[in-house]
């Protein structure tokens, strides 16, 4: 058993070695900059019920987050991206929804997915007075936080791979935002606050693991697993020695009983 044991101890070290020598896995960083943008007026409608702005984003950006104060309840945002399709949902941002993401894992084969909905526009209805955010993602292929992993084969290509991701995202977009209330809206009645986040790369490195720290947490875990198999072996064990000895016990008071009547009688 100890001997077992300690094979298996050589082999998780050099597992451990392994992966942190010669990892195939990169994490590539950018940066994470909150953006504020100024919106346009483009007017009011004719009939004075709905009014347009417009604002523009310039980089690979994730996250994008307009409010407006002042809204009536049955009043409607609508945002509209000029070329492709961005990402809303709901409980994005929600205070109700602790940790959301657009990117969920299918439990049966375990692929990711996106539950957020792809359009070109997307609109909000105010549920109440007061204000309304609306938040949304441009490019959810971005590291939301700034960190990213890839696989490749050399640190060049990793390189290459995480250059071409921020590149392929880094365009310019044009933006129409139109609120659309039941009332008259006045002019300068409503100046809506835009902001967005964007990335630019800023390093890329090779994925390792503390040996020393992976190495305790193998051990506890191998620990563990002898721990969990002799427990019930040794339970067994034991409670066949508890058995045996009670019954050398029972078997010496009943010889010793004999003995004591057997020189009585003689």
């Amino acid at each position: 058993m100890i001997g077992l044991g300690l094979t298996l101890i050589l082999i998780l070290s050099y597992a451990v070695y392994g992966a942190t020598m010669d990892s195939s896995y990169y994490l590539y960083n950018t940066t994470n900059e909150s953006v504020e943008h100024n919106a346009t007026d483009q007017g009011l409608s004719d009939d004075e019920m709905s009014q347009t702005w417009t604002f523009s984003t310039f980089k690979a950006t994730t996250w994008l987050n307009v409010s407006i104060a002042g809204i009536e309840s049955g009043d409607t945002v609508s945002i509209t991206i000029s070329d492709g399709v961005w990402y809303h949902h709901e409980m994005l941002g929600s205070e109700d929804a602790e940790r959301f993401s657009c990117r969920q894992n299918n439990e049966q084969n375990y692929e990711e997915y996106n539950v957020c909905t792809a359009a070109s526009t997307h609109s909000l209805t105010a549920e109440d007075d007061g204000n309304i955010t609306f938040r949304g993602i441009v490019h959810p292929e971005l590291p939301m936080g700034g960190l990213g992993s890839l696989y490749a084969d050399s640190m060049g290509e990793a390189e290459d791979v995480s250059n071409e991701l921020i590149s392929r995202h880094n365009r310019t977009l044009t933006w129409t935002m139109t609120l659309t209330s039941s009332d008259t809206i006045h002019p300068d009645e409503y100046d809506p606050h835009v902001q967005s986040t964007s990335h630019d790369l800023e390093s890329v490195e090779v994925f390792k693991v503390d040996p020393v720290e992976e190495m305790l947490w193998s051990i506890s875990a191998l620990i563990g697993c002898f721990s969990l198999a002799l427990i019930v072996p040794l339970t067994i064990y034991f409670a066949a020695r508890a058995k045996e000895m009670r019954e050398d016990r029972v078997r010496k008071v009943a010889l010793d009983k004999l003995r004591d009547d057997t020189e009585a009688n003689g």
